[in-house]
């Protein structure tokens, strides 16, 4: 029962508003594209992006589009359709798997993980965190059952695997903040036994980088792990963020709404409970605290490299709020936190309604805010009275329908609508020119954006070439292309303007 229960729960956040999707260049476009190249060359080692190998990423990702694209066809919705229904299944395998510590333990957890906002983000986005990140599910799982029999090396070799076909180098970092609870119950994991099981499951990743090394030699090398991990660590490869080391904090305030209020009594007692032995909150607080400090270290700094975090926070949450405890004051803690997000929400809410502040979708806006507002302070008022079981259940609630209205009336995966219209006046197989103030190199986000509607590489000119460039199909962005008066306007919305030529 509370199995069907919850995957109808994760089908609503998963399923409202993906019929509007629209992929963003900067990631996005660009994985889809090489996804969609793979198809048409059919050539499955090699990432390419219109015929050059970045040698950045592993193709795992890829392939899954590249599935998708040849059983639905190309487009946004097959594009983000493998990590949407990755997404929903997570959870479900969660939920599975703990069911040894209780259906309520395990429904609260997995249904935590499937509605914290930074993982519903990412179920909707072509990028290879979520793919990594089931890996890690799988690792983890097998850290924690391998500590009574051995045979679960196999499964944790086959998470790693997955993640670093998803990730690449960069899923050693599981591992590293692994080690506070590898060395903890170092008698039953730190055995051959166990590692060899991993050999396996670890072969896929290792014949993709034998052969890359094969066909690239050392220049692979040099960009995979030199160039990407060396810039990524140590000297960034965005701006650095203002916020400096406390980024991931405030990021949080944020991208794990609506359970991070939840964490001051849930980490209190994942403390307490590793000091009794519990492995679970061993493993939970090992983990956050090395890989929070690792890429808090890191130069570069996204909000996606946080989503491992979001499994150790659901079973620390899940734990506290099932646990058989008496009211603490950790309770009033979270309450009078649910409390000011819940009487911010709701004062958002009234701005907007009043007029006050100016939204795209007012409608849609205020009921979201009004719904978390509702929830929250609700979740307060239970919480306070240590009623921890109703408060989450509230909470859940109350989050799910807001996901409904968020993602039906407010749309935000939708990233880029002008183009998939821009994109529907084009005839096929036409030769476009992208009028841009600045290269691809330097402004990529909104060229790769353009790249996957068109059906080869677009020609780049710079606004000035364009007023004395010849006839054909122009598109550029709103202030950037200006039409002269003999030029065909064919669309101009969101942002963007096709024009035509005549000859």
């Amino acid at each position: 029962m509370r199995g069907a229960l919850l995957a109808g729960l994760l089908l609503i956040p998963a399923l409202a508003g993906l019929g509007a999707s629209s992929l963003q260049g900067c990631d996005e476009a660009y994985y889809a594209q090489m996804a969609r190249g793979m198809l048409d060359r059919g050539e499955w080692v090699v990432p390419r992006y219109d015929g050059t190998a970045p040698l950045d990423k592993p193709p795992l990702t890829l392939w899954l589009v590249a599935a998708s694209f040849a059983a639905f066809g190309v487009g946004d919705l097959p594009a983000r359709l493998p990590l949407v229904v990755l997404g929903f299944l997570l959870p479900l395998g969660l939920f599975a798997w703990n069911r040894w510590a209780g259906d309520a333990y395990a429904f609260t957890a997995a249904s935590t993980l499937g509605t914290t906002l930074l993982y519903v983000q990412l179920q909707h986005a072509v990028m290879t965190d979520l793919v990594a990140f089931a890996g890690f599910v799988a690792f983890a799982a097998a850290l924690l059952g391998a500590r009574g029999d051995p045979r679960w090396g196999w499964l944790a070799g086959l998470g790693l695997g997955v993640a670093t076909l998803a990730k690449g180098a960069l899923a050693a970092l599981l591992v590293l903040a692994s080690l506070p609870f590898l060395l903890v119950y170092r008698a039953s994991l730190l055995r051959w036994g166990f590692w060899v099981r991993c050999v396996p499951g670890l072969l896929p990743a290792a014949a993709w980088y034998a052969a890359m090394a094969v066909q690239f030699g050392r220049q692979f090398f040099d960009v995979h792990f030199g160039l990407f991990l060396f810039r990524l660590a140590a000297q960034g490869i965005s701006p650095a963020s203002p916020l400096g080391p406390l980024f991931y904090l405030a990021s949080a305030l944020w991208r794990f709404l609506p359970w991070w209020p939840l964490l001051p009594g849930a980490l209190w007692w994942g403390y307490r409970q590793a000091r009794r032995g519990d492995p679970v909150a061993v493993w939970a607080l090992g983990f956050c605290v090395v890989y929070l400090a690792v890429i808090t270290v890191m130069r570069t700094k996204m909000d996606h490299y946080a989503l491992p975090l979001a499994l150790p926070v659901a079973l620390l949450i899940a734990g506290w709020t099932t646990a058989a405890e008496p009211p603490s004051r950790w309770d009033g803690v979270c309450a009078a936190l649910y409390g000011t997000v819940g009487a911010l929400a709701a004062l958002a809410a009234s701005l907007v309604a009043g007029g006050v502040v100016r939204a795209v979708h007012p409608g849609p806006t205020v009921a979201t805010g009004l719904l978390v507002g509702f929830g929250f302070t609700a979740a307060a008022v239970l919480l306070g009275r240590g009623n921890r079981g109703r408060g989450w259940a509230t909470i859940l609630g109350c989050s799910v329908l807001a996901y409904a209205v968020a993602g039906t009336g407010l749309r935000p995966w939708d990233a880029e609508p002008g183009l998939r219209a821009l994109a529907g006046r084009l005839p096929k197989g036409a030769d476009v020119t992208y009028v841009a103030e600045a290269p691809p190199g330097v402004a990529f986000c909104a060229y790769s954006a353009l790249r996957f509607r068109l059906d080869r590489p677009p020609r780049v000119l710079s606004p000035e070439g364009f007023r004395s460039g010849g006839p054909g199909w122009y598109v550029g962005r709103e202030g950037v292309l200006r039409p002269t008066p003999h030029d065909f306007l064919v669309f101009r919305g969101s942002g963007w303007v096709l024009v035509r030529r005549p000859e």
